[in-house]
């Protein structure tokens, strides 16, 4: 058994990890507010640039954006409906 599914198949153990995974996350979201606000490396371009963590959720939503754009172009135009190409069995002349 990996270490892996031992941590995973124990519930004390997958709590405590699921903990230290939310911890982690907030102190990525903590990093990314207050880094910037102490080192002022370069001044925005624009005023929305200065709000926390801008650059973050620019990321997410433009990420969220392409796959949401992605899907409803592969069901609108991409796909085909199931008799497309016609049922083979009626066009016979048995």
């Amino acid at each position: 058994m990996s270490f892996l599914e031992r941590q995973l198949e124990d519930p004390v153990r997958f709590a405590r990890l699921k903990r230290w995974f939310y911890i982690g996350l907030a102190v990525v979201v903590l990093v990314e507010i207050v880094l910037p606000r102490l080192f002022h490396a370069d001044h925005a371009h624009f005023p929305f640039e200065n709000f926390p963590a801008w650059g973050a959720l620019y990321g997410f939503v433009s990420c969220v954006a392409i796959i949401v754009v992605s899907k409803l172009i592969g069901k609108w135009w991409l796909m085909r409906p199931e008799d497309h190409y016609g049922d083979p069995d009626e066009d016979r002349d048995d």
